[in-house]
């Protein structure tokens, strides 16, 4: 009966929590995580990869003591409301029967409620003796088994592998070793989804260019679908461990939450489709000896990755270089001011072809001797302000801010968007940030009126 399977299911659930459970995992995916390349860095401690390859310690889970406190399942209206309908006395005659199956096979305990023997269970307790005969009885594989053999995987891509996807293969082994969670990346029972995630990790750390998802998938993951069921995870294992988002780097604690997926993805090298940079105003430069003018083009034009990895900077006439971080606020701005700026559209958090371009722009004028400023206007939010920092320490960018003042929010506070008490606190952060100091002043006023900006109602008319 199926309401039979899930009570043995939830009582092997809680078994893997206790103590008991999170002992038996770490003895069989102890061996493992010390075998990975760097176990143990975090704690100080170092690993020489010692132990036989690919053998892990065997332990026999009926064998396991049965613990200080019984793992128990209650039958109450909240976690069993089929035992108690009263409209029917079926229901509770075929568990009673199910239940008293599982006792007979030594794979339970059951207790009945005083006076009710034979007709109504207060609870049940598994047998932790027998644990092994309940896996089996289920069909179920042991989490210590199945962290076995992840550990074994996270071995496998590790080794060789680049810093940050090393980094979080032997992370992810030494959380498994202490019985903690890792269901904020994979479900460690379906091995055959972490497999590709490790590829697609492994892969992702090592591009060079940028690559349509569809084509990485098909190249790595041998189906040009199968990264849609990965690409979740890989964005939150590059947040926590990719430098270009951890914290430290001109970023605050809780920085990687202001990346959303698609533009993690897009840092990686990996889009949609092949993006164009955009940009508009007076700049001239070659690819492979043909010159380039983009002042004739109107109102903007739209260079691809590969142009300007090739480009080389010719002349830049423009009074300012400004990046936009809106596509709206963007062709509003080249409208309102043709001709007089290099505009370049960010497309939110920039990606690594827009700060080459940006960088070959600084590069020539510091070449040329000559004194061109570079802005950059985004939303007066968190995720403008990190936007601004983290595109100014990338390109080593002298970079301003435009339109991101107190002023302009006073101008524009009927415009202003409410933020909650999380949001408030991110914010707060900031002031303890001495690379936020251009915002301080900014930040104080949007937490004392409880307000933040986006662009697209600014007119920039100065």
């Amino acid at each position: 009966m199926k309401t039979t399977y899930d009570i043995l299911n939830a009582l092997l659930d809680r078994y893997e929590r206790s103590a008991t459970g999170k002992t038996e995992l770490s003895l069989e995916t102890g061996n493992a995580v010390n075998m990975l390349p760097g176990a143990g860095r975090a704690s100080g401690e170092r690993s020489d990869g010692t132990g036989p390859e690919g053998q892990f310690p065997e332990k026999r889970l009926e064998n396991v003591e049965k613990p200080a406190r019984r793992i128990w399942f209650h039958f109450n209206r909240k976690n069993l409301p089929a035992y108690f309908d009263d409209t029917s006395a079926r229901p509770k005659s075929e568990i009673n029967e199910s239940c008293l199956v599982l006792a007979g096979r030594g794979l339970i305990e059951i207790r009945w409620v005083k006076h009710e023997e034979g007709n109504l269970i207060e609870k049940v307790a598994l047998n932790t003796k027998a644990v092994g005969d309940a896996y089996r009885y289920l069909g179920r594989k042991p989490r210590a088994a199945a962290a076995s053999e992840v550990c074994a995987l996270a071995r496998t891509y590790s080794a060789g592998a680049p810093s940050w996807a090393a980094s979080f293969f032997s992370c992810m082994a030494e959380r498994l070793s202490r019985g903690e969670s890792v269901a904020r990346y994979f479900d460690i029972g379906d091995l055959e989804r972490v497999e590709l995630l490790f590829k697609a990790v492994r892969e992702a750390a090592v591009l060079k260019d940028e690559t349509p998802r569809r084509v990485f998938s098909q190249r790595v993951l041998g189906d040009s679908k199968a990264f849609d069921s990965v690409a979740g995870s890989l964005a939150r294992a590059a947040r926590d461990f990719h430098p270009a988002f951890r914290a430290g780097e001109g970023e605050g604690e809780g920085e990687r939450e202001g990346w959303e997926q698609k533009e993690v993805l897009a840092e990686l090298g990996l889009v949609d489709n092949p993006q164009h940079l955009f940009i508009s105003g007076p700049l001239k430069f070659s690819v492979e000896g043909r010159v380039v003018d983009t002042e004739v083009f109107t109102p903007d034009l739209g260079l691809p990755s590969e142009m300007v990895r090739q480009m080389e900077v010719l002349e830049i006439s423009a009074e300012r270089v400004i990046t936009i971080e809106n596509l709206t606020a963007y062709y509003e701005f080249i409208k309102r001011h043709p001709g007089r700026f290099l505009t370049v559209y960010l497309g939110g958090y920039h990606n690594s072809p827009r700060r080459l371009f940006l960088t070959k722009l600084r590069g020539y004028l510091e070449a040329a001797g000559r004194e061109v400023a570079f802005y950059h206007w985004g939303d007066i939010d968190y995720g403008g302000f990190t936007i601004f920092n983290h595109l100014r320490g990338k390109c080593g960018l002298e970079l301003k801010p435009l339109c991101m003042d107190v002023a302009t929010l006073r101008r524009y506070e009927q415009f202003g968007l409410p933020f909650d008490r999380a949001y408030g606190q991110r914010l707060r952060r900031l002031l303890e940030q001495e690379e936020y100091r251009l915002f301080h002043e900014v930040i104080l006023y949007m937490l004392e009126k409880g307000i933040r900006l986006e662009q697209e109602c600014v007119e920039v008319d100065r």
